[in-house]
């Protein structure tokens, strides 16, 4: 069975594509301004030198965020358009925190905070606790500017993760450097497991609201 994933990260798009447990491909396209238009193309380009097209990928997932809106519902519309086009593909959103703790050991009950650039100097936190072997959806995420990070901090002991590609500018506005920096793994999204197949382009993660109304 194949399997493939699309990440959106803060400078572009990772993609991924494993055969049962093998990765056949993990590659990252630049998206800036207009490049975005080309992601389909990239897909394609990438899966027919594996001598692949979309519809022989049974299964896919996209980072569901948080992250940028456009980046996100760019990659989840892409892939259920392809469920469209191509009945037998299932597809999912799954929280780009899987992609970062990927291959992270953990022991019961622990809980964790991967940490995300909210930009306007600001760090969004989704949670993660260690279950039954495996890591999974805490029920606690957080906008936090540089006090309330400090309060937060303050409150307890805690182990926070950050994407390589955004440690510098989380690092600029928490201050703290008790922040391990990995790499987001897009095949991680794959390996997860506690996220079904639903075909739910709704199931993206936004911390914080596009839009404030005040009265």
């Amino acid at each position: 069975m194949r399997y493939g994933a699309l990440n959106p990260v803060s400078d572009g798009v990772q993609l991924a594509v494993m055969e049962d447990d093998r990765t056949l491909l993990e590659t990252f396209a630049p998206m800036k301004n207009r490049e975005a238009s080309g992601l389909p193309d990239f897909v394609a380009k990438e899966l027919a030198a594996l001598h692949l097209d979309i519809a022989d990928i049974a299964f896919w997932t996209t980072g569901a965020g948080p992250g940028g809106f456009t980046a996100l519902r760019m990659t989840a519309a892409l892939v259920a358009a392809w469920t469209l086009e191509h009945e037998k593909i299932k597809f999912r959103c799954v929280p780009a925190a899987f992609a970062l703790v990927d291959g992270l050991a953990g022991y019961e009950g622990e809980e964790l905070d991967c940490l995300f650039d909210g930009r306007n100097h600001e760090v969004l936190l989704y949670g993660l606790v260690f279950k039954n072997g495996r890591w999974e959806k805490r029920d606690f995420n957080a906008v936090l500017n540089a006090d309330a990070f400090k309060e937060y901090c303050a409150a307890g002991k805690r182990r926070f993760i950050a994407d390589c590609r955004e440690y510098d500018s989380i690092l600029k506005i928490t201050g703290t450097q008790e922040i391990t920096a990995r790499n987001a793994v897009c095949a991680g999204l794959i390996r997860t497991e506690v996220v079904p197949y639903d075909n739910n382009a709704d199931n993206l993660v936004y911390i914080r609201e596009a839009v404030e109304f005040r009265g």
